[in-house]
């Protein structure tokens, strides 16, 4: 696959030189449903058995993980049958995808997926505190006020994508890393009348894997208040929804907490921070700057405003970030890096 300018194409020519090195044809990738499969995996190095059925918990950066997935044979032909999206009670309220594909052999094959600020749990945790949270907005608005752009100025980090594979086939210990956490939604994809003559049109982690990457490539910083966990994991489920007829049931009490912090939806700061901009602009300035965060989001709230649409309740607001996110095309531009895997592949 020859190089392009493009940061996907890169990608892409990382991870397909990196199966070309293994010997492309590859030995399958060992399910643990048979004792022959169970003494190749036993025998094999971790360079592939950790990617579908590791002997403990495994976590990897998305570029690591997709680059051996590609060296899979079996990956083709791993189904995805559901997705739910989670968040966490504490701390940040961090959101991750929990996804459940099945092998040819009829193993179940469980991820996470997710963004941080940084690499590992503790670290995110505690460079994206509620302090530090807060302290974002304010400083950002400062900055602006002062002249630059609040684009320039909002906080945006290298993201650290990363893709934890369950070694017991069970969502249960990759949720145990982020505390309590509570279901939003599940996606799930027609699957087909007749397996044995109809073909199974679901995604498989061959898609899931360059849907990631795309979304890792566009958009590869950390911003707080637009592109976090909670953009992450839903542009995930909104483009496989997308190209794949997925269907996502909403869970009835908790669907609501999407992209929210301390009940509050995302684009509220968001909105927040840019009101304390104009604040600061303000020739005296007589209140404690501790305290304007709490009550501009109040303002906001009653106002219910989002990039100047009107809102006449959260499940609207809901449908306006969804459709911003729609609005970055990741359905095109996912076709566009498939297609450019997918030749990579037979070249």
């Amino acid at each position: 696959m020859a190089l392009t300018q493009t940061k996907t194409s890169w990608s892409f020519v990382i991870i397909i030189g990196e199966s070309r090195r293994r010997g492309g044809n590859a030995a399958a990738c060992p399910a643990p449903s048979t004792p022959v499969s169970l003494i190749a995996h036993a025998s094999m190095t971790s360079a592939l058995s950790h990617i579908l059925f590791p002997t403990q918990l495994h976590a990897s950066t998305l570029e690591s993980w997709a680059a051996a997935l590609h060296a899979c044979p079996d990956a083709a032909h791993c189904h995805l049958e559901d997705i739910v999206h989670h968040k966490a009670v504490a701390g940040m309220e961090h959101e991750l995808l929990i996804v459940t594909a099945r092998h040819p052999s009829g193993a179940l094959i469980v991820l996470g997926v997710d963004r941080n600020a940084e690499e590992g749990i503790e670290a995110a945790e505690s460079s994206v505190s509620s302090r530090y949270f807060l302290n974002s907005i304010v400083d950002s608005a400062q900055s602006a006020s002062g002249g630059a752009s609040s684009s320039s100025t909002e906080q945006a980090d290298a993201a650290f994508d990363g893709v934890q594979v369950s070694h017991d086939g069970t969502p249960a210990p990759i949720l145990a890393r982020h505390g309590t956490t509570l279901p939003l939604s599940t996606l799930t994809f027609p699957a087909p009348s007749s397996p044995s003559t109809t073909p199974d049109t679901r995604p498989t982690l061959l898609h899931l894997s360059v849907l990631l990457l795309t979304l890792h490539t566009h958009f590869p910083a950390y911003v707080l208040l637009r592109h976090q966990c909670y953009f992450f994991a839903r542009s995930t489920v909104l483009a496989l929804a997308a190209l794949f007829a997925g269907n996502e049931t909403p869970h009835p009490e908790h669907a609501a907490l999407q992209a929210t912090w301390r009940g509050a939806h995302v684009s509220l700061y968001d909105a927040g921070k840019t009101a304390l901009q104009n604040m600061l602009l303000l020739p005296l300035l007589d209140f404690p700057i501790l305290i304007v965060p709490a009550g501009l989001f109040a303002v906001y709230s009653a106002v219910r405003l989002y990039d100047g649409h009107a809102v006449s309740n959260e499940e609207e607001r809901r449908k306006i970030n969804d459709k911003k996110i729609i609005d970055h095309g990741i359905v095109q531009k996912y076709q566009e890096a498939w297609g450019q895997f997918i030749a990579g592949r037979q070249a």
